[in-house]
């Protein structure tokens, strides 16, 4: 696929460095295998933007491994993407024309700015791309799980001991 084409299907194009890659893994505790198709979020901290709104840190969406059409994007290095929009999130594949950096991107009439500031200005609500909190959602259970089963445990025990009176 040339630049140009990738260009026109593409609904964002940014440089940018990738600053983290998660991966999250399908399935639970000892049954959780790692597959070519899990989804992963690869991180950017953008430099320049040549089409549609992007962050200055960027969350992209796609999947592990180069054999599902997956970005393997490199942790430190820099690449030229080109994502299409999900909703509220970027999806990039490795059929989409993503590469390393390397090589400029060649449409004449690509234009090239700064990326949005990471942090809405006051008194405004950020936009999804902007809220970047690093856990991944399996992190996020675990905590929440972590949290919620003391209570129940004093619960379950406080109306044990109550009904031990009766």
């Amino acid at each position: 696929m040339t630049d140009q084409e990738a260009y026109a299907k593409a609904d964002a194009v940014f440089t940018g460095r990738v600053l983290q890659r998660q991966v999250e893994s399908q399935g639970w505790g000892l049954w959780k295998a790692r597959g070519s198709g899990d989804p992963t979020t690869l991180v950017f901290e953008v430099s320049a933007v040549n089409k549609g709104k992007v962050s200055r840190r960027q969350d992209l969406h796609t999947v592990s491994e180069s054999a599902t059409c997956g970005l393997e994007a490199q942790k430190g290095r820099e690449y030229l993407v080109f994502a299409q929009r999900d909703g509220d999130v970027l999806r990039a594949n490795l059929c989409g024309g993503t590469r390393p950096a390397g090589k400029p991107l060649s449409v004449p009439s690509a234009p090239a700015h700064s990326p949005a500031p990471m942090h809405a200005p006051a008194g405004s609500a950020p936009s999804p791309q902007d809220v970047n909190d690093d856990l991944p959602v399996a992190a996020r259970v675990a905590i929440a799980g972590g949290l919620v089963a003391p209570l129940v445990v004093v619960l379950f025990l406080l109306r044990r001991r109550r009904q031990s009176r009766t």
